[in-house]
């Protein structure tokens, strides 16, 4: 029998293309049509990626506890139906409170039940040895957005306009994303007579817990290190990349180029390259994950996102800003899939959810910190150099944790 681990693979590769792409890439592409036609502003805009994380660190934990015990597959449907609803009502915005209000509530519960926390505890369960690859194929869906949806989303603002565009988002997930998930979707391997990695384990995992609770999770300081080195890095990425498409506008990156026939505007270009970095980096980093000790590939990771930003904040020569827009996707690409491989090594499949859970209150706080410090200092200098200076020293903030981060038996 053909091993379906990497089906599971591929639908959460959509999954992740699903929820980031809609929720996070196109909505800076968006931006300005939300600012001439609603009066929004920059800083108001930023503000709404950065307060999502709250309600999302709050759910995390109780989402990631009930996806140790019950049907992620059945989370997935109900998240995909709550995702839909919450796109579709932002064709009908009429304000900022209104926008705000359905990214906290609506958007937020239905992503995080479909998004990478759920796709990565399907995944643990699918794969062990081979876990660090597929967890990247499956986040490139991640990137895969960011590199297309903006291109795909830029002309078609022009042609049916930004709500009719969340309807088209809206009816993606309810008529493509929901069935996928309902005929592909298999919780547990033994469940079809299969077993992890499609071969029997011919290797121990003595140093595996079995079981772990939330008290013993947080007495671990490996736990806390790996949950702070990925908090700065996202907090790094945050602050740089929903404001990329701007800053590369007023570092002089504004004409626009014929791309296979489509009219696209260096700064768009400029964002969807960084995501393309993004895939590679998924893809490269999670081969390294499974052939490296833990620490290593983060730190690569995370100093590469240093470079990139250092790059984008003082070069502005086109050629080498786009190379540097590439190096810090390369960096941030591989965050999300290394940070789950690392809690997967460490505590095991069957602590994944708690782990992820327990770490989100960690996380997700600090992510908006740093679209908060570059929306706040934008609003004072209107430049983007001080606030991404800040955020590269953020990043290598997270190099030097990450290169704490030891292997299962030292802990």
């Amino acid at each position: 029998m053909k091993f379906f681990g990497w089906r599971m693979v591929f639908t959460g590769l959509t999954l992740e293309f699903t929820v980031v792409g809609f929720l996070f890439y196109s909505f800076p592409v968006i931006w300005p049509y939300l600012i001439s036609e609603l009066g929004m502003t920059e800083s108001q805009l930023g503000m709404v990626s950065a307060f999502y994380f709250i309600p999302v660190a709050v759910l995390a934990i109780i989402v990631g506890r009930a996806l140790d015990k019950y049907s992620v597959k059945n989370f997935m449907m109900i998240g995909a139906i709550i995702y839909a609803v919450g796109l579709f009502s932002l064709s009908f915005i009429n304000s900022y409170w209104s926008l705000l209000t359905i990214y906290l509530t609506i958007l937020a519960l239905g992503s995080i039940m479909m998004g990478n926390l759920a796709v990565s505890k399907l995944i643990a369960n699918w794969f062990d040895k081979n876990a660090g690859r597929a967890l990247g194929i499956a986040a490139i869906g991640i990137s895969f957005s960011g590199v297309m949806l903006p291109l795909i989303v830029d002309p078609l603002l022009e042609l049916v306009g930004w709500r009719n565009v969340y309807v088209i988002f809206a009816s993606i997930v309810f008529f493509i994303i929901l069935p996928l998930v309902f005929f592909t979707v298999i919780d547990d391997p033994k469940a079809v007579n299969q077993v992890k990695d499609g071969v029997k384990k011919d290797y121990k995992e003595e140093f595996i817990p079995e079981e772990m609770t939330a008290k013993d999770l947080l007495s671990k300081k490996v736990f806390w290190i790996i949950s702070l080195a990925f908090a700065f890095q996202f907090l790094s990425m945050m602050g740089v990349l929903a404001f990329l498409p701007i800053h590369a506008s007023k570092m002089g990156l504004d004409e626009t180029w014929n791309l296979l026939g489509l009219p696209v505007k260096q700064y768009v270009f400029a964002y969807s390259l960084a995501a393309f970095g993004g895939v590679l980096g998924k893809i490269i980093f999670g081969y390294l994950m499974d052939m490296m000790k833990a620490a290593h590939p983060p730190m690569i990771a995370m100093l590469l996102q240093a470079i990139g930003i250092f790059g984008i904040t003082y070069l502005n020569e086109p050629n080498i800003f786009l190379l540097s827009a590439f190096i810090f996707g390369l960096g941030f690409g591989a965050a999300t899939p290394l940070m789950t491989a690392c809690y997967l090594r460490i505590f095991g499949a069957h602590n994944l959810g708690k782990a992820r859970g327990m770490s989100s209150p960690i996380i997700s706080p600090l992510q908006p910190i740093g679209i908060l410090i570059t929306s706040i200092l934008i609003g004072f200098q209107d430049t983007y150099f001080a606030a991404f200076n800040i955020m590269g020293c953020f990043a290598l903030v997270a190099v030097i944790l990450a290169s704490q981060i030891q292997e299962p038996e030292k802990i």
